[in-house]
Formats: structure tokens, sequence, C-alpha cells
């Protein structure tokens, strides 16, 4: 009877451990998805979270370690084509 008692308490001791991960791995995501949202600029420099692509820069950017690079946009202007029209002079064989 009483080692069924202490098998139950170490039980809920391992099962509670368990859920205190889920719930810090939960915590974490939430964190993380906020300071993405928020777009965090010490989420370039923390050695938390591994950096694996930078999306949403603008092309040739790069990564400094340790620093923070502000550059200004390029901006590309849309080109219109005008249509070409050939004329030909002359009898059309």
């Amino acid at each position: 009877m009483i080692l069924g008692v202490i098998m139950f308490l170490i039980g809920l001791v391992f099962f509670g451990g368990l859920l205190a991960l889920v719930y810090w791995g939960y915590w974490n995501a939430r964190k993380l998805d906020g300071q993405i949202a928020r777009g965090d600029p010490s989420l370039l420099t923390t050695n938390t979270y591994r950096r694996e692509e930078t999306i949403q820069a603008p092309a040739g950017s790069i990564i400094q370690e340790g620093q923070l690079v502000h550059v200004q946009g390029q901006y590309v202007q849309p080109v219109q084509h005008q249509p070409r029209v050939v004329v030909q002079q002359g009898p059309l064989q």
C-alpha cells in the first residue's frame, strides 16, 4: 500500500515536470513569435536562436554580426515599354 502511494507521488512529480516542459516550450514559441512580429533587432545578435535565412532584405544585404547597419532602400523604377511599329514601304512579297 505504501509502495503504491510512493509510486503515485513519483509519477505525479514526473507528470508535473512534463507539463512544465511543455508549457516552457509553448511560452518560448509565443515569445519568439512576438519578437518576430515586432521586428526586434536583438534577434540578429542573440545566441539563443540560430539564424539561417534573412527575408525581406534588399538585394546584396549581408548579416554583420554584432552591429546593425541601416541602408537606404534602393527602389527600381518600372520601365514602360512602348510598342514598336515597323512600317515597310514597297510591295509585299
